[in-house]
Formats: C-alpha cells, structure tokens, sequence
C-alpha cells in the first residue's frame, strides 16, 4: 500500500488521506484493485463520502460480519457470475444492466460460482442518514435494481474515481453530488418518487408539517388532533387510510430519526441528545432508542466509526 503524499499526522487530521492497492491479496482466491479515501471531517459530517472505489475478483467465497466496515456498497459484476448470500436470501450476481446496494451493517457473503471467479466493481460510501436510505428501499429485502441506463453508472464511477485521484477545489462536494444522483436513480428505478394519485387529507399535511417543523418535541396525540381540527379518533383514522400506519408509529419515528442523526454528531454526550429529544433522563433515551432498533445508543457510535 502506498500513500499519495507525506505528512505529518497533525497534517493528516485536516485533509483527506488517499491510499492505493493494486492487485493486492487480500485471502487466498482473491485480489483486490482499489483505492482507498480517508474522507475529510467535515465530509464525514456533511456530505456523501467515498471510503473506497474499484474491483475486486472473488475466486473464493468471501464472508463477512455485522459492521465489519462503515456504510453501503453499492456495485455491479464485471465479468464471471456468482451469488450474494444475506440474511433474507439469495441473489444470482450476473453481468448486465444492474446494480446492487448492500449495507455493510449486515452479515453478507459473496459465493462465485463453482468453477467460476466473480469479479465485481463499485464503490463503497457513507453519509448522514444512510440508515434511513436503507429503511425506504427496503435493501435487505431485495438489493438488486435494474438500470435502464447504465452507461451513468459507469460514467458516475469514472468520475468520482477521477475527483479521488485529483482532488481539485471543492473535490469532495463534486462526490456529494455524483452519489446523490446515483442515489436518485435507485430511488427512481423502484418509483419511489413517484407523487401519490390522491393528496393527503388536510388534518393529515398539517400533522405532518407540525412534527416536522419540531421533530425533537415529544408530542402527545391530542396535540396533534388539535392541530389537525378534528377528533383523535378522526385523526387516526385519516392516518391509517392514508397510508402514514398509526400516528404513534409515525411519532416513534420522528424521534427515532432525530435520535440517530443527533448520535453521529460525537461533540454531544448521551446525556445531551435525549435532554434534546425532551427525554426526562439518559435511561429511558436509552431504553426507547434499545427497543426500535435492538442496540444502545453506544453501540450505534461505535458502529458508526469506520
């Protein structure tokens, strides 16, 4: 592995560190062609940042763990074909007009096929709030997208490989830019921008809007009624048959939301994110955020450093 450029490790703290592999073994029936990025910290904070990008050619099967690296992966097979193994099944990983997005919280495995190698490209990314990109594509579920045009696919990793190696002015926003309209393809690819045919019922918007405009106030459901102008019981009812669940869930979530993007700002204690979500002690922060996603708040910081 050798380094772009020297510096001092004071010096490496403010910029961003870039690293090359070529060809290197990684295990045996495997070798890698990659590079490596150290985003800045402010990137880290901000923006969509690239944590590595290039090939890798898989003779073996490759298994890995829960949260053994930060953030998604997001590539397609080169050339050779096999399958990717993660808790919900099995995908077939073939060359042609597709993508897969996997994130790297969980356990996942890459099996070429007998006989065959499995070489596959892209990049791996991380940024504020990935965990709810995954949550709306639903990516455990199914990982795999179509492109219709996958030329910008490839165009995509060509640049952000050129902006890596470069680094010119403001090289790090260019990256936020091309993974969020890489990001808006997938998006599109499972119509998920698609606008509803019918517009939400009035009572509905206005909640929205409220906890929107104040998603670290822990609202109560008659506030909410109040501000929608009709019944409790109305308004849940216009919820569910909206399509928003249950006015509890949507609440939960809000906060849930809130809670995450509060812990990955390291400057705040524990203590300090649940006294903003209106929480009256650190426990009861802890066991809210323990029951909706399976792990402490210190456990989620500590899976969020790479």
């Amino acid at each position: 592995m050798i380094s772009t450029f020297s510096r001092t490790p004071s010096q490496l703290d403010s910029v961003a560190c870039i690293c090359y592999t070529t060809a290197m073994p990684r295990l045996l029936g495997m070798s890698d062609n990659l590079v490596f990025v150290e985003p800045s910290p402010i990137a880290r904070r901000l923006l969509w940042h690239v944590f590595s990008i290039g090939s890798r050619r898989i003779e073996q099967p490759d298994q890995h763990t829960s949260f053994e690296k930060p953030g998604a992966h997001l590539f397609w097979v080169q050339s050779g074909e096999g399958e990717l193994e993660h808790e919900t099944g099995r995908f077939d990983l073939r060359r042609g007009r597709k993508v897969w997005l996997v994130d790297m919280r969980k356990p996942r495995t890459y099996v070429p096929s007998p006989k065959r190698h499995l070489t596959i490209t892209g990049f791996r990314f991380g940024g504020p709030g990935l965990e709810f990109w995954h949550e709306e594509i639903r990516g455990d579920e199914n990982s795999e997208f179509p492109m219709e045009d996958f030329g910008f696919v490839k165009r995509t990793e060509s640049e952000l490989l050129r902006l890596i190696r470069r680094r010119p002015i403001g090289w790090e926003w260019q990256i936020h830019v091309a993974i969020t309209n890489i990001l808006g393809k997938l998006l599109m690819s499972r119509n998920l921008l698609v606008s509803p045919n019918a517009a939400l019922p009035a009572a509905v918007v206005r909640v929205l809007n409220a906890i929107s405009a104040n998603p670290l106030r822990d609202w109560k459901a008659s506030e909410l009624a109040a501000i929608g102008k009709v019944s409790y019981s109305g308004l849940r009812a216009l919820f569910q048959s909206s399509g928003q669940g249950t006015i509890h869930e949507h609440i939960q979530r809000a906060r849930l939301d809130q809670a995450r993007l509060l812990l990955a700002d390291q400057r705040l204690s524990i203590k300090d994110v649940a006294a903003q979500l209106s929480f009256s002690s650190e426990f009861y922060f802890s066991h809210f955020f323990r029951h909706l996603t399976g792990m402490s708040p210190t456990e989620f910081r500590q899976n969020l450093k790479s």
